[in-house]
This record gives structure tokens, C-alpha cells and sequence, in this order.
């Protein structure tokens, strides 16, 4: 059976010999999107990791799920240390070396197991903490709001700078539906913009291959295509809140993220559309300016890049696959996403700053990176062309 024909539940704990010539391995005991996922949790916790446990969130985490997960634990005899993350200066918790520092600064010496209660940010945190200490840690999900669930990375600001930084497997992933469906909804969006920039991922990955011999995984670009056509199929359900809509949305955004796992780094869920965001996460951070959520920035930069793609694929070496940016934009607006950087705050001067930099955000190959080297006359011409079409 291929890795795309494996349901999600058998994908945990696989060891594959692929066609690509690797061995893939996904080092998670296991996947829970239920109902009772959180009562699940409780007592797979209890049971697996009875030693001393640290539960890392935020305010609203810690009510949406957190405050479950402590009683359990205590009513099972094993009461967990509670440390809740604050944001600084007003400004939502950001992913950086400080909010690791003031954790790392007020954890308890000796915890054998971490419990991210959260979504993005928690699972970044909790993951490098505990990679770094040499414990495990588990992941109970309060949003379907990004792919970085089952990855084996941390997307972290270090200096000022995005990097994807190394860290491990969660030891096991928990989603309550209720929870996931009731989460604010500008989180919904970002899991699915966060999913739709899979479609960009993919062709940039083809067009490394293509171009510079890149590695190419071909089940794995399945596996995330899966991902990305389940969640299209829950577009019109995700206003409504409907559940099978939001556990569609919530799988696609694990399988992403295994995808990563698998293939040992982001190639296979990232491209420009991502560091075109990292640039404007960074540069807002810097200024102390609140900003989109991650996933919903890259929902707007899906369409970006594939009009910039566009705009440049007559002047590229290789061809490229075709994606309708219009068509990327109506899945977007079907699910309640934003479509253009003028509706996400960002400015002219900015966005164009991004088209012309973004390739500094990684050193990962795209088109940005392309361009930067190969025809910075071009990429500063069609910088100008993105602007002056949406501004």
C-alpha cells in the first residue's frame, strides 16, 4: 500500500521503503481526531508517561482544553506543572527565542513529558523545549489553524529571522472536534490557507527537480495532494462550521505535516508563498504591529505567487505547472479566506519589499530565489507589475 492510500490512523509509526529510494518513518504512536479525543488524551497520558509532566499554553488554550487536561491528570493522581505563555507588550504570542527563554526560564526541573494545549505557536514552543531537555512531548490541538501538528520542525524567529528550526515528533497528536469547530474562526481560515499553499509547494519542489536535480519524492507530493484535495472538498462547510468540514480541514493540515516528517523538512509544504509571508511576519514582529495569522497570510500568498508565476513563465529555463490563480482565489473566498495583502494590512511598500527579498526568508530554492539570482531585472519588474495590480 502506497503512503497516499494509507489512512491517517495507520500513517503513525510507518517505516517505508519508498520507490524515491529512502526509507521514511513517521515516529508518532498515534493520531486521535475525535470527539473524545481529549478524555483519550487524559488517559493515554496517564498511562504512558507517568512521571512528572509540564502542560504549556496560552489563556484561551488553557480554557478551551487545558483546564480539561490538568483535572484528568490530577483526578488520576498525577497533577501536571501549568505554565501559561503571555504575549508581550500587548502583542499576541509570538514564536521567538524570547517566549523560549521565559518558558525555558520557568519550567520545572525534571519533566519527563511536555503537553502542548494549543495550536501553532504552543506546538513550536513546546517542541523545541522538549527536544532540547530530552523529553517527548504530546499535542492536544484546541485549532485546525496550521500544518505544523506532525512536522519534526519549528518555524521560529531567531534574531529577527524565520528559520525552520530541528526538533522531533510529538509522541502523540489529540483533536477534539467540538473543540476544533468552535475555535475562532480567523483560525479556521488559516488552516485552510495554510493548506492551499500546498498547490505552490508542490510545483516549486517539481521545479527544483527540474531544474537543479533535486531530490523528488513522488508518494510523498501524493500524500500532500491528498491533503490538499480533502480539504478543498470542505470549502463551502468551513463558514458553517460544519464538523466533517473542520476534521477534513484538521487531517489535511496533519498529513502536511507527516509529509514533512517523512521527507526530514518542509520541501514538500512550503515555497515563495511562505517566505513572502515570513518576510511580513518578520517584519511586523520587528515593529511591533499585529499581523494576519500565519496561515491566512499564505493563503494570500498562494494567489501572489501564482499570478507572479504567471507574469514569469515564459522567461524560466523549465517548464512549470499551470495553477489558475482565479480559481485559487475563489477556493479561498468559499471558505470565508482573504484573497488580497491590502485586506491583511500590508503596504505597498512592504509587499513589495517581500516579492524582492522573501528569497532571504530560507535557503530553500523557489522562484523568488530564482529570480533574485538569475533575473533580478525581471523579479523587480514584476515586483512592480504584483503592485500596481493590487494597489
Amino acid at each position: 500500500m502506497h503512503l497516499a492510500e494509507m489512512p491517517i490512523g495507520e500513517l503513525a509509526g510507518v517505516k517505508y521503503k519508498c520507490s524515491c529510494n529512502r526509507t521514511h518513518s513517521v515516529d508518532i504512536d498515534l493520531i486521535d481526531i475525535s470527539e473524545n479525543a481529549n478524555e483519550n488524551a487524559i488517559r493515554y497520558l496517564a498511562d504512558k508517561y507517568p512521571g512528572k509532566k509540564t502542560l504549556i499554553c496560552d489563556d484561551n488554550t488553557y480554557r478551551a482544553a487545558g483546564k480539561q487536561i490538568e483535572d484528568g491528570l490530577a483526578n488520576a493522581g498525577q497533577v501536571p506543572a501549568v505554565h501559561v505563555v503571555q504575549g508581550r507588550n500587548g502583542l499576541a504570542i509570538a514564536p521567538d527565542d524570547a517566549a523560549i527563554g521565559s518558558v525555558l526560564a520557568r519550567i520545572e526541573r525534571g519533566t519527563d513529558h511536555f503537553i502542548a494545549v494549543g495550536s501553532g505557536v504552543i506546538n513550536d514552543i513546546t517542541r523545541q523545549i522538549s527536544y532540547k531537555t530530552g523529553a517527548g512531548y504530546t499535542v492536544v490541538a484546541t485549532a485546525p489553524s496550521m500544518d505544523g501538528y506532525a512536522s519534526v520542525t519549528s518555524s521560529l524567529i531567531i534574531n529577527n529571522v524565520k528559520e525552520s528550526i530541528q526538533g522531533q515528533y510529538p509522541r502523540a497528536i489529540f483533536g477534539q472536534t467540538d473543540v476544533l469547530k468552535n475555535a475562532p474562526y480567523e483560525m479556521l481560515t488559516a488552516g485552510f490557507g495554510d493548506v492551499v499553499g500546498k498547490y505552490n509547494a508542490l510545483r516549486e519542489w517539481r521545479f527544483g527537480r527540474d531544474l537543479n536535480g533535486e531530490h523528488y519524492c513522488a508518494e510523498i507530493a501524493k500524500l500532500v495532494e491528498k491533503a490538499v484535495a480533502k480539504c478543498r472538498q470542505s470549502s463551502g462547510g468551513l463558514k458553517k462550521r460544519d464538523e466533517k468540514a473542520v476534521v477534513n480541514t484538521m487531517e489535511a493540515l496533519v498529513l502536511a505535516g507527516m509529509a514533512m516528517g517523512l521527507y526530514g523538512g518542509t520541501r514538500p509544504a512550503s515555497g515563495a508563498e511562505h517566505h513572502m509571508v515570513h518576510y511580513w511576519d518578520v517584519d511586523c514582529i520587528r515593529r511591533g504591529v499585529e499581523h494576519e495569522l500565519h496561515g491566512n497570510s499564505v493563503g494570500i500568498g498562494t494567489v501572489v505567487i501564482c499570478r507572479l508565476f504567471d507574469m514569469v513563465r515564459d522567461r524560466l529555463p523549465v517548464e512549470v505547472d499551470y495553477i489558475d490563480a482565479d480559481e485559487i482565489e475563489l477556493i479561498l473566498k468559499d471558505a470565508g479566506c482573504k484573497t488580497s495583502p491590502v485586506e491583511a494590512g500590508i503596504d505597498r511598500d512592504l509587499f513589495k519589499r517581500s516579492i524582492m527579498y522573501g528569497n532571504t526568508m530560507s535557503s530553500k530554492f523557489t522562484v523568488l530565489e530564482y529570480l533574485a539570482r538569475k533575473n533580478p531585472r525581471l523579479l523587480e519588474e514584476t515586483a512592480g507589475n504584483l503592485c500596481d495590480l493590487y494597489y
